[in-house]
């Protein structure tokens, strides 16, 4: 993300401040908060090369201001230069070699071009030099997480929890990986936990109704289907689950479930994703029973 002390001083008048830092720019007379703010706006109208331009003099003007360099490598990423933002972020590093958000960057970067082993050794390098900063555990968890490597995952997690209790994002990934291992009662518990955090938390309430429908609870998973989507009635996975729910339900007593309902449900998430395979099935399902 770019420097936030400048980019409180975003223009509202867009048209009119381009026009002033144009004339301002023509006469070399811009001071660097005129370029940053320039470069957020041509950045917000996704003008990538005229937001380079303006970052890249930046650079220019504070060639010692590591930030700098931070901000230039993200528009770098935004047109898909993967190799010219990691030297952007490593410039940053040689200016402060302890700068872990700049570590974290590279790290993302190889992740991006399929290098898990050097996204592994910078992520690793920035627990070193701060290990009570929880975003590169974050990022290295969630690194372990995508390539299924729950233990080493869910070891990073505790460890972030451990710091930071409230941290639910660690929270929820842990909860699913409880989830994915059988431990549903540990799953369970981790999703009250967000939603006592976060009681508008549409994923974690899903979540919650996945381990009571497991566990053959479907009363209390349809009422926490129920209240994730009273806050999104638009989440996807949820109408799915809510429907297979239901279904389940009117499998063991027909007379209390409108099948009808669940079919509807069902439509109302083709019409959003008509590829949702999941849906498609549970229909066949439904018409076959």
């Amino acid at each position: 993300m770019l420097e936030e002390n400048r980019s409180n001083a975003y223009p509202a008048g867009k048209k009119l401040t381009i026009c002033r830092r144009n004339k301002s720019i023509e006469k070399d007379t811009s001071s660097p908060d005129d370029y940053f703010n320039w470069g957020l706006i041509h950045l917000d109208n996704k003008n990538y090369d005229g937001a380079l331009e303006c970052f890249q003099k930046l650079t220019e003007f504070e060639p010692g201001n590591p930030r700098n360099f931070i901000n230039l490598g993200y528009i770098y990423e935004k047109m898909d230069m993967l190799d010219s933002a990691k030297k952007s972020y490593e410039k940053a590093l040689t200016i402060n070699n302890d700068f872990i958000e700049a570590l974290i960057k590279i790290g993302h970067i190889f992740e991006l071009q399929g290098d898990y082993h050097n996204a592994v050794g910078q992520y690793t390098k920035a627990i070193e030099i701060d290990p009570r900063d929880t975003e590169p555990r974050f990022c290295l968890a969630s690194l372990y997480d995508r390539h299924d490597m729950y233990d080493e995952a869910a070891e990073e997690y505790e460890n972030i929890i451990e710091m930071n209790p409230k941290h639910t994002k660690a929270l929820h990934k842990l909860g699913r990986i409880h989830f994915q291992n059988g431990d549903y009662a540990l799953a369970l518990k981790n999703f009250q936990t967000i939603l006592k955090l976060e009681p508008e938390n549409t994923d974690a309430w899903n979540d919650l109704g996945s381990v009571y429908e497991i566990t053959n609870n479907f009363l209390q998973a349809i009422s926490s289907y129920r209240k994730a989507l009273k806050i999104n009635p638009f989440h996807e996975e949820t109408n799915y689950n809510y429907a297979n729910a239901y279904f389940s339900l009117f499998l063991r007593n027909p007379n209390i479930v409108n099948i009808g309902d669940i079919i509807e449900r069902l439509q109302l998430v083709l019409s959003q994703n008509p590829n949702n395979e999941k849906v498609r099935e549970l229909l066949a399902k439904i018409k076959a029973s």
